[in-house]
């Protein structure tokens, strides 16, 4: 019989207490408590932003996950749309469309290269049902009762078209080549959900009778079982998910006041779990896949209507945020630079409109105060380590704005050369040798972006939408700035490749006044804070393609100092409050455990 030292090559070891930094995977037995434990990663389930839809529209049908999905028909705020898009884990590409443009339609497939779409209007109640062969769509066989607003779960060789327009129960299989009736809802409605990757094993959920409804029924492939409520009736949600033991329900609309809604529900086969929400709050919405992988696209807000897609998937690792040592001296507007061991933060306003010069050096433990900027001033880029960083820009004050650039050396600031043109809430990355200055605030809005090469700026290509008080992290070759100011609170996310900018995947929460740690690439990286009253605790994490939201910060603050990378960083003092100076700091780890006991005695 196999061992566990034989196995994993140690014994279990035994203590007293539970030992003070266990290791992930790591088992011991408690002689105190006679338990055994182990250690494990803690994960969640969430959902993050995808690359947009080429057409903002509601009311379409999907098929796949977020790998490989299809979206057709629905509406675009003037027309029922035809168009049909496929999208492969990061860009929507407009394919072949549907050959009657319609919305309100039913959709089944698992795949974007094989799908189904059927039932919808306008000009009327229709019955045309469509096949997606991977290239074009061909129609086949009509449902035997046309209908819209329907449900849709299966594959294009055995799918169910589930009720409809108006208030029907009625409920149709399909074999590949035709349509039968089979057994009716037990509660007839519209605007329903469903899931399911076959006909006979089928989950539908929520819709419309006269009122919204949270009624579930489970289908065995002959009749419709009632079974547990979803927690929030509402009508005009997505569904995805394998069978009728596996779902998820997500978006849709609460009346009154016939909101658009975030609620995201799971279905283990015998209840539903409030679970992590969508970030932006849709109606109409459509989307696929299963209850570990799934996709949402599309909706509408009355207005506007959206372009969003959103991916659903499992084991995030849960990061937090845990209270650090205080800076010495409490400012907001500041700038830093380095790692979450050893990090500067320079600069600031310690009360406005007085702009400040002092330095402190953060080894880990404490902060120290070291020697001042040459010059006073807030509102600038920071960027580096600890022992070797840049100022760029800021204001002294009121209106004077600053083109100034200064060198810390570990010991010392020195003032090297200016940036060609002055700005203050600018973005930067890079180090001291190497560097990339971005957009700003002059007397209106900026894209200016400027290279450092250790001695001089040079005027390269602009972002593609002026804004200021955004985030920015990464390398001079590739850095990321995100948020901001421009007619309002931006989500927008660009990516910079040494040479140009490119609009990447959005931000869930729009705001300004936030913050970014990632120092050595643009696919990763980490930002937080920010906004107007109410100020944010926001964190959002970049993987390259789509933001994640993560654990939010203890204090909420914006203008804060940021320094370190997406698996740990700091928080570094702010407001939280207009005319406010925080001190405090806190440190994040993009990762957490939890202790699991295996046996009690």
């Amino acid at each position: 019989m196999a061992t566990y030292l034989g196995t994993h090559g140690s014994k279990i070891q035994n203590y007293t207490t539970d030992p003070d930094n266990p290791n992930t995977g790591e088992v011991w037995y408690n002689d105190t408590a006679n338990t055994l434990k182990f250690q494990y990663p803690n994960t969640t389930s969430a959902w993050s932003t995808g690359g947009n839809l080429n057409t903002a529209r509601y009311a379409g049908a999907a098929s796949g996950n977020p790998t490989g999905s299809l979206g057709f028909g629905g509406y675009s705020g003037t027309a029922y749309v035809g168009n049909t898009e496929s999208y492969n884990g990061t860009n929507w590409t407009e394919v072949n469309d549907l050959n009657t443009a319609r919305g309100y339609l039913g959709g089944a497939g698992v795949t974007n290269t094989a799908a189904l779409g059927f039932g919808g209007n306008p000009p009327s109640t229709l019955a045309v049902t469509e096949l997606w062969n991977g290239t074009n769509w061909t129609e086949v066989n009509d449902l035997n009762t046309g209908r819209q607003l329907l449900g849709g779960a299966g594959t294009t060789t055995s799918a169910l078209a589930i009720g409809g327009f108006a208030t029907q129960a009625i409920n149709e299989s399909w074999n590949g080549t035709n349509w039968t009736e089979v057994g009716d809802l037990n509660t007839g409605r519209r605007s329903i959900a469903a899931s399911g990757n076959d006909n006979t094993s089928v989950l539908a959920f929520g819709g419309l009778t006269t009122t919204n409804q949270d009624l579930t029924e489970s289908w065995d492939g002959s009749s419709w079982t009632e079974v547990n409520d979803l927690n929030s009736a509402r009508q005009e949600l997505a569904g995805a998910g394998a069978s009728n033991t596996n779902a998820l329900a997500f978006g849709g609309r609460v009346d009154p006041p016939q909101a658009a809604q975030t609620l995201t529900e799971l279905w283990n086969g015998t209840n539903w779990t409030e679970v992590n929400d969508l970030n932006t709050a849709t109606k109409g919405n459509f989307g696929s896949g299963v209850n570990t992988s799934a996709i949402n696209m599309g909706g509408t807000q009355d207005p506007p209507i959206l372009a969003n897609t959103e991916e659903w998937s499992t084991g995030f690792a849960v990061g937090a945020w845990a209270t650090s040592t205080s800076i010495n001296t409490g400012r907001d507007i500041l700038s830093a630079s380095g790692s979450s061991t050893a990090a500067l933060a320079f600069g600031g306003l310690t009360s406005a409109p007085a702009a400040s010069a002092l330095t402190e050096n953060w080894n880990g433990s404490n902060w120290t105060e070291v020697n001042d900027l040459d010059t006073a001033r807030s509102q600038a880029a920071g960027f580096g380590t600890s022992t070797a960083a840049l100022m760029v820009g800021g204001a002294t004050g009121p209106g004077a704005v600053q083109n100034l650039t200064e060198s810390w050396n570990g010991s010392n600031w020195t003032e090297v050369n200016d940036l060609n043109t002055a700005r203050r809430y600018l973005g930067g990355a890079g180090t001291v040798s190497n560097g990339v200055a971005f957009g700003g605030y002059i007397t209106a809005n900026s894209a200016l972006t400027e290279n450092w090469n250790g001695t001089n700026w040079t005027e390269v290509n602009d972002l593609n939408t002026a804004r200021h008080d955004m985030a920015s992290f990464g390398i001079y070759t590739a850095a990321i700035s995100t948020g901001g100011y421009d007619t309002g609170n931006s989500a927008l996310t660009e990516s910079w490749n040494g040479s140009n900018w490119t609009e990447v995947g959005d931000l869930n929460s729009a705001r300004y006044g936030l913050r970014g740690a990632g120092q050595s690439t643009s696919t990763e990286g980490l930002v937080y804070g920010g906004g107007e009253a109410p100020v944010a605790g926001f964190t959002e994490q970049w993987n390259g393609a789509s933001w994640a939201e993560v654990g939010d910060m203890n204090q909420k603050r914006r203008y804060l100092g940021a320094s370190g990378n997406a698996t740990s960083a700091l928080a570094i003092a702010g407001d939280a409050n207009p005319g406010e100076a925080l001190t405090s700091v806190e440190e994040w780890s993009g990762s957490s455990t939890v202790t699991k006991t295996v046996s009690t005695d």
